[in-house]
């Protein structure tokens, strides 16, 4: 068995990622496929493992080869099941994962993903843009000309289809795509900013573009989430 295992959204003020009901199924994994080792110990250490979290095999993902994945995943039962856990939230939800667990599956391991925190979902959960619809985009492009072309098809799809629109940022760009969004933007379209989700100092706000470009939003260095949904014409 694979278990799919989330991880703390704030690395400042983590809090327990997973239910109650849960944490027995993750206290007795003694083998981990992470994406780094650091952030793994300090998730595992609010989790309560029956080990000292130093005798545990902690293995990061970008060095198995398909080789030693399909090796792992044979190994696993529900007895002995294998953890893969992420830097932060949902594994393979915007984050590695998914290629192990495409490759449980081809192998017929199964697959058990566990509650807990998603950007992506609280975002939608808390802005009040359209939930039944929306395209999360992942980064943005980093030369600004296509950053700023890339934002104007997205409003334009947004408008025509109703879609709201997502995307992430790394944390010392924020402050350039807040500002390219105001200023692409039409002033109607509707901006959501959502910061240190779970944290101390979580936000989530949404305003149209008109009022943000009166005050723009000031996450700091926060990891963010983004989303706008157009005004659809009439």
């Amino acid at each position: 068995m694979l278990l799919l295992v989330p991880s703390p959204l704030s690395q400042k003020t983590p809090s327990l990622p997973l239910l109650q009901a849960d944490l027995p199924l993750v206290r007795g994994i003694s083998t981990w496929v992470v994406e780094n080792a650091k952030p793994a110990r300090a998730a595992l250490a609010l989790l309560g493992m029956e080990k000292p979290i130093r005798q545990l095999t902690l293995l990061e993902l970008a060095t198995l080869d398909k080789t030693e994945r399909v090796r792992l995943l044979n190994q696993a039962s529900p007895e002995a099941p294998i953890g893969l856990m992420s830097d932060a939230g949902c594994p393979a939800v915007a984050d590695p994962g998914a290629e192990l667990v495409q490759l449980a599956h081809d192998l017929n391991c199964p697959v058990h993903p566990l509650v807990g925190p998603s950007s992506i979902v609280m975002t939608l959960m808390g802005s009040g843009l359209n939930g039944q619809r929306f395209t999360f985009h992942g980064y943005p492009p980093v030369d600004a000309s296509a950053r700023d072309a890339w934002i104007a098809t997205t409003e334009k799809t947004s408008k025509s289809q109703a879609c709201t629109q997502l995307a992430i940022e790394t944390p010392f760009r924020n402050e350039r795509l807040i500002e390219a969004l105001l200023k692409v933007l039409s002033p109607t379209t509707r901006l959501c900013v959502a910061w240190d989700l779970t944290g101390a100092e979580a936000r989530i706000v949404t305003k149209q573009v008109a009022d943000w470009r009166r005050q723009a939003p000031s996450p700091g260095k926060f990891p963010c989430m983004f989303a706008w949904l157009a005004k659809a014409e009439p």
